[in-house]
């Protein structure tokens, strides 16, 4: 989306409010395969604090992955918000970066959006998704759900340098 500064600019208006949505369907990430579901909403402001031009972006979308504990479909909501400084021009500086995590680059009074909303949703993806953050997963040995089931598998996590140690209490 392309968001018209011009009134911004030329001081008509002390702030600008924009908001809209972007279509995104899915994407490979390393091995992870994440689709997102429905639109990636947006709203912003862009505004003056302290004689610098800010832009301000609440993003909230929704994706779909396997769980990364059980395997099964998860889908999750994610809430994040984006911000920087206004800078003009394409090559931007170190200079600009002065205090600002993100500088966000327009010319000809009007800014294309979409590449750093986009950023933002890579950014704000958590690095293992959960169908719930309460999920057991799946027993190492046998392969239950042990959200669904409980296995009698014994897990004897012995660490390997006291292993020989097992030994001399024998079990009769």
């Amino acid at each position: 989306m392309i968001i018209d500064l011009s009134s911004f600019l030329d001081g008509t208006n002390d702030f600008l409010h924009f908001d809209g949505q972007l279509e995104l369907k899915s994407f490979k990430l390393g091995a992870r395969n994440i689709e997102i579901v429905g639109p990636v909403k947006y709203e912003g402001e862009v505004f003056k604090v302290d004689g610098e031009k800010t832009i301000d972006i609440k993003v909230d979308y929704s994706y779909s992955e396997n769980c990364h504990r059980c395997l099964k479909p998860a889908t999750n909501q994610i809430k994040t918000r984006v911000s920087g400084k206004l800078a003009k021009g394409k090559e931007i500086s170190d200079d600009e970066y002065d205090g600002y995590d993100e500088v966000f680059s327009y010319e000809n009074d009007s800014i294309e959006i979409d590449e750093y909303i986009l950023n933002q949703v890579v950014v704000s993806l958590p690095m293992k998704s959960l169908c719930d953050s309460d999920c057991k997963g799946l027993c190492s040995i046998c392969g239950a759900d042990l959200n669904n089931t409980k296995c009698n598998c014994i897990q004897e996590n012995i660490d390997p340098r006291f292993e020989k140690l097992k030994n001399f209490f024998p079990k009769n």
